[in-house]
C-alpha cells in the first residue's frame, strides 16, 4: 500500500508542476429549440474538452462563460447533438433535430455493417467504453456481465488464463462449445476447453490487448452467424480494432498500478481441530484393533501391548503437552497465498489526412498472482494503418506482434500443488522445510514434501509469441459496388519448460520436460459488395465472397526420466535419461474452402428481409460428406414507422423480428476421424518383441459436421425518446448430427467408432435493458440490465440411446441420457446419518458401514447400496444469468458499478472429494464442516457429517454436490476528471480513477474456491481462486 500511495503522489506531483494557461473568456448566451421553434429546457450545454458548462431553463435560454474559438457542445436526450464555434458575437439560437441514433448506429455483422434499426437477427453489442475507464487485463474479462445470453466463465484465477465464453448454452458433447472469434475480419482458429478447464492449445484472444479494442459484437442465432458456416453454431464474436482517424494526432498514454488478494480461503480444520480429528480416528482403530483396548490407555501402554511403534495406533503426546515442544503449527493457506502487485502501461497514437490514417500502440502488464509462484508478463504492440491512394481504391495493414511469459509451477488442479496446499497436515516439526532435502516426514504427518519450498523451488514457465497480420485492400469499381481482399495469418509458438529439483521431491529425484506448439492459421478472404439506393424506398444490399483457410498445429513434448545428474542445471541435457512413452512429436492440418452470399433488402426502412448462404468444404470429413450448406433467412417490420402507431409519442421506436438458420461444428477433436490411420504394436516373431505397425481406428468415411438450427423470436423497443430501450429475444436451438463414439461389433477389431448420431436442444429468453434514469442535470445515472434463461436437453444418444456415463476417479457421477440435460450430476443421495436403530431395523447399507456413517439413499429398493442407487441430482449449467451496470456522472465524477451472477445450477467438486470423503486418513487436512461430525448418539453433530473413523470406503454422493450460485459486484470504478480543476494547453484529457474488483459477494461453494469452476463435464477440476483487487490509474491524453 505504500508503494501505491507513493505511485500516487507522484502522479499528483507531475501535475502541480504543469504549466497553466488561462484564456481570455466572456458571457455567452442564447436560446435552444426544436425544429418546430419550441424552445428545450434541460439541455446541457457544455465547453468542449472542458467540465464548464450549464443548461438552459425552462424557456431554453442559457448564459455561461467562455472564450473565442472555444467550442459550444449543446446534447439533450432525443436531439441530435450539435455544436457552435464561439465567435465575436455574444448570443446565439440554436435549433436542435430529432435523433433515431439508438437504433441508427451502425454494428458489425458478418463481413459488413448495418444499421442497428435495420437488423433482423440476434446480436448483442457491448459498450467498450469500460475498456477505457477501468483495469482490464483481458478482453473475455471485459465480457463478463455485458451481454444477455453470452455467458463468460472466469474458470481460473492464475494470471493470463483464459476464459470459457459460451453462447445460447452447450450444445455439444465431442467437439467444442467455444465461440468463433473474428478479428478485423479475421476469423481465428476456435479453441476448445479441455477438462482442466484450461485451453492448452492456446486460445484466440491470447496477448490480445484490450486498450486496442474499438467494438464487441456477437452473433448469436443462427440467422446472424451463419454466414461463417461450419464454424458458426457456437455463436460468433465480432470484434474490431482501434483505428485510425482524420484530424490532428492524438496521444493516449494509460496507467494504473494497484494489489490484488484472494477473494476466499478454503475453511480448513486449525492445526488444534486436526489433532481432535486425528486423536479420534486413532483412538478408534486403536479400540477396535484388540480385544481390551481402550481409548484412555496412554502412548506407553499401547506401545508395550503392540511390542513396538505404530502411528496408526498411537499418537503424538506433543500435541497435549504445553507448546507443543518441537512442533509447528502451520496455517499452509496463510503461507501459499500473497498480496500481489498489478501494474500497466500503455501508449497509443491516432490521427490521419485524407490520405493516411492510423493508430499505433504498445503495452506492457506486469501481474503478479496471488499466490506464491505465480506471474504474467505481457508485452503487446500493434500497428493499424490505412492509405488511401486514390478515390476508388484503399488498401491497409494490421500488425499486431505480442509476448507473454507465465510462471505457474503447477499450482492449479487436483493433485497440483494447490490441492497439497489445502490438504497438507498443519503440523512440522521442521516448519515450511517439512520433508525435503535432509529432513523427513513428520511420522503422523502425509509423506508430500513442503508445498511451499516446492513452490518456491520449481519452474513452470510457460512463453507465447504470436503475430498477427492482415493485408488488405479494397476497391470501388462504381458507385456502390466495392470489392475486398484481404491476407491473413495467425502465427503461435509457445514454449512450455518445467523443472523440479530433486531435494523437494519425495523420491528425491528431479523431474523435468519441455513441450512447444506451433500454430498456424492462414486465411485469404474476397468479397464482393453492392449497395443499392431507389429513391430512398428501396435498400438491397448484395454481399458474395470466397475463403481459403488452412490451419497447422505441431506439438512436441521430451519429458525426462531417472532424474538429473544436478539441481543446477535445469535443461533436459542434464537428464540422466528420457522417457519414450513420455516423448513425442505430434502434427495435424486441415483446410477449408468456402463460398458464401448474402441479400439485405428494405422497403422504406420498414419492412427488412435478410437471407444468406453459405457453402464449406473441410478436409476433417469424408470424400461424399466434405462439403456442407448453411443457410439462413430474417424478417423484421419496424412498426414505430407504421402510421397506426406514430402518434403514440411514448413510444420511440419497436421493431420486430423472425429468423431461421443453419450453422455447424467442426471443432472435433480428431482431424482424421474419417480416414484409417496406422499405430505401432509390438509383436512376437522368432520368440523376440518387434515393432509393427497396426490400425488404431474404426474410419467412417461417412462423417460430417455437427449442424445447429436456431429459430429466434425478438423484439426492440424505445420508449419516452430513447429513455428506456429494450430487446427480447426467445429461441430454440437444436444441435444435431453430433460426433459421438458407440460401440461397434468387437470382430471389426475396435470396441467403438466416432459417427454422426446424437441430438440435444437449447431453449431459451434473454432480455437486455437500458434505462436513463437521471439526464440532463447536474447528475446522471444510467442503467444496463441483462438476465438470460437456458436450459438443454438431450434428445438423441447412440443407436438405442443408451445413456452414457462420465466422471473422473472411483464410479462415474454424471450422465449423458436423453430427456435430461447435458452431464446431469448421477449420485448417490444422503440422507443425515445411520443410527443403531436404522441397522438394527435393516437400513440398507454400503459395504460394513456402521452407527455413525452416513445414511443413504436406497434408490432402487433392492436392500443394499450400490453405484446402482444413482439418481440425477442436478446439473452444471444454470438456470438464470445476470449482469447489471449502473453508472453515475456528477460534474467532474463519474462512477460505475457492475453486479453480476448466476442462479439454478450445480457443481461436482472432484476437488473437494479430494479432502473430503469418507474414510479419509486422518494424516490429510480436512475441510472445516467435519468438525460439526457426528461423535456419538449423544452428541450426533449438524446430522450430516459422520463419524470420523470409517472403513465402508466411499460412493459418490451428495457430499461433492454444491450449488453454482454466485453474486459478486465484480467492480466498482471511481473517476474524476482532472480537467475540471485544471485548465492546460498540454492535456486534452485527464482522468484519475480507483477500481475495487470482486471484493464483495457471496457463493455457498464450500468445496472448492470458485463456483464458475465448471470444466466440460460439469466438475470443479480444483480451479484457482479468483482475485480481489484495488487499482488506481491515470489516463492522458496529448
Amino acid at each position: 500500500m505504500k508503494q501505491l500511495n507513493k505511485w500516487i503522489l507522484t502522479c499528483l506531483s507531475i501535475l502541480c508542476f504543469t504549466g497553466l494557461a488561462w484564456a481570455q473568456e466572456k458571457s455567452v448566451s442564447g436560446t435552444v429549440t426544436d425544429a418546430q421553434g419550441m424552445p428545450l429546457p434541460g439541455v446541457n450545454v457544455l465547453v468542449q474538452g472542458t467540465q464548464r458548462g450549464t443548461q438552459t431553463d425552462f424557456d431554453g435560454n442559457f448564459s455561461l462563460q467562455a472564450s473565442e474559438g472555444e467550442v459550444l457542445l449543446f446534447s439533450y436526450l432525443g436531439m441530435k447533438s450539435i455544436t457552435q464555434v464561439v465567435g465575436s458575437a455574444n448570443t446565439y439560437t440554436i435549433t436542435m433535430e430529432a435523433d433515431s441514433a439508438e437504433l441508427d448506429e451502425v454494428v458489425l455483422v458478418g463481413y459488413g455493417t448495418q444499421k442497428k434499426s435495420s437488423i433482423t437477427t440476434a446480436v448483442a453489442t457491448m459498450d467498450t467504453e469500460i475498456l477505457n475507464q477501468r483495469p482490464i487485463s483481458k478482453v473475455d474479462q471485459a465480457m463478463v456481465g455485458q451481454m444477455a445470453g453470452v455467458r463468460v466463465k472466469q474458470t481460473s484465477g492464475v494470471p493470463g488464463k483464459s476464459f470459457s465464453v459460451q453462447v445460447r448454452g452447450t450444445g455439444s458433447i465431442s467437439a467444442g462449445n467455444q465461440p468463433l472469434y473474428v478479428i478485423d475480419g479475421f476469423p481465428l482458429e476456435p479453441s476448445t476447453q479441455n477438462g482442466n478447464g484450461d485451453f492448452g492449445s492456446g486460445n484466440p484472444l491470447d496477448n490480445i490487448n484490450p486498450g486496442d479494442i474499438e467494438s464487441i459484437q456477437v452473433l448469436k442465432d443462427a440467422a446472424a452467424a451463419s454466414i461463417y458456416g461450419s464454424r458458426a453454431s457456437n455463436g460468433v464474436v465480432l470484434i474490431t480494432t482501434k483505428s485510425g482517424k482524420l484530424g490532428k494526432p492524438k496521444l493516449s498514454f494509460n496507467t494504473y498500478y494497484g494489489i490484488n488478494k484472494t477473494v476466499k480461503k478454503l475453511d480448513m480444520l486449525s492445526a488444534e481441530e486436526w489433532v481432535d480429528r486425528a486423536s479420534e480416528i486413532i483412538d478408534a482403530r486403536w479400540v477396535n484393533s484388540g480385544v481390551g483396548r481402550t481409548a484412555d490407555q496412554t502412548s506407553a501402554e499401547r506401545q508395550a501391548i503392540l511390542g513396538g511403534f505404530d502411528t496408526n495406533f498411537i499418537k503424538d503426546d506433543r500435541w497435549f503437552q504445553e507448546g507443543h515442544p518441537g512442533l509447528d503449527y502451520i496455517d499452509w493457506q496463510d503461507e501459499f497465498f500473497r498480496t500481489g502487485e498489478v501494474k500497466s502501461y500503455q501508449l497509443s497514437a491516432r490521427g490521419g489526412n485524407e490520405f493516411v490514417n492510423y493508430f499505433i500502440s504498445g503495452e506492457h502488464l506486469n501481474q503478479d498472482g496471488i499466490a506464491l509462484g505465480v506471474n504474467y508478463k505481457r508485452y503487446s504492440a500493434r500497428a493499424n494503418v490505412e492509405i488511401t491512394a486514390s478515390d476508388n481504391l484503399k488498401f491497409g495493414v494490421n500488425i499486431a506482434p505480442s509476448y507473454s511469459v507465465t510462471q505457474d509451477p503447477g499450482v492449479e488442479g487436483k493433485d497440483n500443488l494447490m490441492h497439497y496446499v489445502v490438504s497438507a497436515t498443519p503440523i512440522s516439526e521442521d516448519g515450511l522445510d517439512y520433508n525435503i532435502g535432509d529432513n523427513t516426514a513428520y511420522a503422523w504427518g502425509r509423506s508430500v514434501p513442503s508445498p511451499i519450498r516446492t513452490i518456491e523451488n520449481t519452474i513452470g514457465e510457460n512463453k507465447i509469441f504470436r503475430t498477427l497480420t492482415t493485408l488488405y485492400g479494397e476497391y470501388e469499381i462504381i458507385e456502390g459496388l466495392h470489392i475486398k481482399s484481404s491476407l491473413n495469418l495467425d502465427n503461435t509458438e509457445a514454449k512450455n519448460k518445467y523443472f523440479r529439483p530433486s531435494f523437494v521431491d519425495r523420491n528425491r529425484q528431479a523431474a523435468g520436460s519441455f513441450s512447444a506448439y506451433q500454430k498456424q492459421n492462414f486465411v485469404n478472404e474476397n468479397t464482393v459488395n453492392y449497395d443499392l439506393n431507389f429513391n430512398d424506398t428501396h435498400t438491397l444490399s448484395l454481399l458474395g465472397g470466397a475463403s481459403y483457410s488452412i490451419f497447422k498445429y505441431d506439438n512436441q513434448r521430451i519429458l525426462a526420466a531417472q532424474g538429473f545428474g544436478s539441481d543446477d542445471i535445469t535443461t533436459l541435457n542434464a537428464a540422466n535419461n528420457i522417457s519414450a512413452s513420455g516423448t513425442y512429436t505430434f502434427e495435424t492440418k486441415k483446410v477449408l474452402l468456402s463460398y458464401f452470399g448474402r441479400a439485405q433488402y428494405g422497403y422504406k426502412d420498414k419492412y427488412l428481409l435478410t437471407a444468406s448462404i453459405r457453402r464449406d468444404g473441410s478436409s476433417n470429413f469424408g470424400r461424399d460428406t466434405k462439403w456442407g450448406v448453411f443457410p439462413s433467412a430474417s424478417l423484421g417490420w419496424n412498426i414505430d414507422k407504421e402510421k397506426f402507431i406514430a402518434d403514440v409519442d411514448f413510444i420511440s421506436n419497436m421493431k420486430l423480428r423472425a429468423s431461421w438458420g443453419l450453422a455447424g461444428n467442426n471443432t472435433f477433436s480428431d482431424d482424421y476421424a474419417s480416414i484409417s490411420r496406422i499405430g505401432f504394436s509390438n509383436y512376437s516373431y522368432g520368440g523376440n518383441f518387434v515393432t509393427g505397425q497396426v490400425p488404431i481406428n474404426s474410419a467412417n468415411p461417412n462423417l460430417s459436421w455437427e449442424e445447429s438450427e436456431t429459430i429466434n423470436f425478438g423484439t426492440d423497443i424505445g420508449f419516452l425518446k430513447g429513455r428506456i430501450f429494450t430487446s427480447f429475444d426467445y429461441y430454440v436451438k437444436t444441435n444435431k448430427d453430433l460426433l459421438l463414439s458407440v460401440p461397434v461389433p468387437t470382430a471389426s477389431g475396435f470396441s467403438s467408432a466416432v459417427t454422426n448420431i446424437g441430438k440435444v436442444e437449447n431453449r431459451g429468453w434473454e432480455l437486455e435493458l437500458t434505462t436513463r434514469n437521471l439526464q440532463g442535470g447536474a447528475l446522471t445515472w444510467t442503467t444496463n440490465f441483462n438476465i438470460s434463461h437456458n436450459t438443454n436437453e438431450v434428445k438423441q444418444l447412440g443407436p438405442d440411446n443408451s445413456p452414457i456415463l462420465g466422471g473422473s476417479f472411483d464410479i462415474e457421477h454424471n450422465i449423458l441420457q436423453v430427456g435430461q440435460p447435458l452431464y446431469s450430476l448421477y449420485v448417490v443421495q444422503q440422507d443425515g446419518i445411520l443410527s443403531q436403530e436404522d441397522i438394527d431395523n435393516g437400513a440398507a447399507l454400503y459395504g460394513n458401514q456402521m452407527e455413525g456413517d452416513p445414511k443413504y439413499v436406497d434408490a432402487n429398493g433392492d436392500g443394499v447400496i450400490s453405484p446402482a442407487d444413482r439418481v440425477i441430482s442436478g446439473h452444471p449449467n444454470p438456470n438464470y444469468v445476470y449482469g447489471m451496470t449502473n453508472t453515475f456522472t456528477y460534474k467532474g465524477f463519474d462512477l460505475t458499478v457492475l453486479v453480476q451472477g448466476q442462479t439454478g445450477g450445480k457443481i461436482y467438486s472432484t476437488f473437494g472429494r479430494a479432502i473430503d470423503r469418507t474414510g479419509q486418513g486422518y494424516q490429510d487436512n480436512h475441510l472445516g464442516f467435519i468438525r460439526d461430525r457426528w461423535r456419538s448418539p449423544e452428541n450426533p453433530g449438524n446430522g450430516i457429517e459422520g463419524k470420523a473413523y470409517s472403513t465402508f470406503g466411499r460412493i459418490k454422493n451428495t457430499d461433492w454436490l454444491y450449488s453454482s450460485d454466485y453474486w459478486r459486484i465484480r467492480n466498482i470504478t471511481l473517476g474524476y476528471d482532472l480537467g475540471a480543476v485544471i485548465d492546460t494547453n498540454l492535456f486534452s484529457g485527464l482522468r484519475i480513477y480507483v477500481t475495487a474488483e470482486n471484493w464483495f459477494g457471496n457463493d455457498q461453494y464450500y468445496g472448492g474456491f470458485n463456483p464458475e469452476a465448471v470444466n466440460s463435464n460439469g466438475d470443479d477440476y480444483g480451479a484457482f481462486p479468483l482475485s480481489k483487487s484495488i487499482v488506481t490509474g491515470l489516463n492522458f491524453t496529448f
